[in-house]
């Protein structure tokens, strides 16, 4: 409101802003790391860190640094002697292995792959019908001889039925005698069969061993470091720059806002207390009234405004009623461009300027 109006706070940079934000939190990943980097010293050895330089964007740069105590060293000495053995035997008889694996591995050695032996299950059966034929015939004789002593003659129903069931049993039988062979038939081809497998297993165990001598042998050239406790990691929060900025403009512009609004109700306050008079100088901003204080009697103050001038009543010296304004020497003080000085040598006040 006129030459005092508060000017809005100026909007944070938001580069700069972003800038502190990332120093910050840089600054707090370089503190963090060296909180955690802790020397540490064990009946067996210790563990230090030493700064060995700082990058070129200025990070420190740090080492670590594992050192045995003298019976542990010796220790280790020892075990890498004894890895380094292991590696040179090794290496020693795999140019024997490689000599042996050069060659593609010969099974031809433990016969061809067992197969099912027909021939033995044709065996197989025939032995168990030759076994079963004399019984076979001496029952069929004693069954024609019953027949006929029964009077049932050959050719006749009777005697059909009769033979039909022999046969039939004899069938049964032969049906029995072919899964008795197949089943010695696959006992047989199973013992060939595991007989293979083992000389087959056998063959790749004895091309194997090397193989695994060596593995076993250079299993023992590697390297043990010690062991440590791990350090404890601290965890800090970087500084909130962004945020502590933007809070701080944020607050200026609330007080700003606020002291608008208080303007603002101010100037509702001239226009209320200065009446219509007010709204006439305002709507012609380059309208003076006269205003010297030289020229107004009975003076009383009606209203203080925080700029610093007050609102009278008085009279004109010259007469004419109440009226109601400001005093020009008072709004020189404060909005020196409302006042000026007429040829007659008193003060006036443009009030357009005053109350906006």
């Amino acid at each position: 409101m006129g030459k005092s109006s508060p000017s809005p706070p100026p909007a944070p940079d938001p580069v700069a802003t972003a800038n502190a934000q990332a120093a910050a939190n840089k600054e707090t990943a370089i503190a963090q790391s060296q909180l955690n980097m802790v020397n540490q010293y064990t009946p067996g050895g210790s563990l230090e860190y030493a700064q060995r330089g700082t990058s070129a964007d200025g990070i420190p740069q740090y080492s670590v640094t594992q050192t045995l105590s003298p019976e542990q060293q010796a220790i280790y000495d020892l075990t890498n002697q004894a890895s380094k053995k292991y590696g040179q035997t090794a290496n020693n008889q795999l140019d024997q292995v490689s000599q042996t694996l050069s060659s593609p591995l010969d099974i031809s050695s433990i016969g061809p792959v067992p197969t099912a032996d027909n021939d033995a299950w044709q065996r197989a059966y025939d032995s168990i019908i030759q076994r079963n034929q004399p019984q076979a015939d001496q029952q069929r004789s004693i069954l024609e001889t019953q027949l006929a002593n029964q009077g049932i003659g050959y050719g006749s129903e009777a005697y059909n039925s009769a033979m039909d069931n022999f046969y039939r049993s004899q069938n049964d039988f032969s049906l029995a005698a072919q899964n008795a062979a197949l089943g010695q038939q696959a006992q047989q081809f199973g013992m060939a069969n595991t007989a293979y497998n083992q000389n087959l297993n056998n063959l790749i165990t004895s091309r194997q061993m090397p193989l695994n001598e060596l593995a076993a042998m250079m299993s023992g050239t590697q390297v043990q470091p010690p062991n440590f406790v791990n350090s404890p990691q601290s965890q800090i929060n970087p500084a909130d720059v962004m945020g502590a900025t933007y809070a701080s403009y944020n607050g200026q512009l609330n007080n700003y806002n606020a002291q608008q609004a208080q303007n603002a109700a101010n100037t509702q306050g001239l226009f209320g207390l200065l009446g219509a008079g007010a709204s006439a100088y305002a709507a012609n901003p380059f309208a003076f009234s006269f205003s010297d204080i030289r020229l107004k009697k009975n003076v009383e103050l009606v209203y203080r405004d925080p700029r610093g001038f007050g609102v009278y009543d008085f009279d004109y010296v010259w007469g004419g009623g109440r009226h109601r304004g400001v005093m020009a020497q008072e709004v020189a003080k404060v909005i020196p461009s409302a006042v000026a000085m007429h040829e007659s040598g008193f003060l006036m006040v443009n009030y357009g300027e005053v109350i906006t």
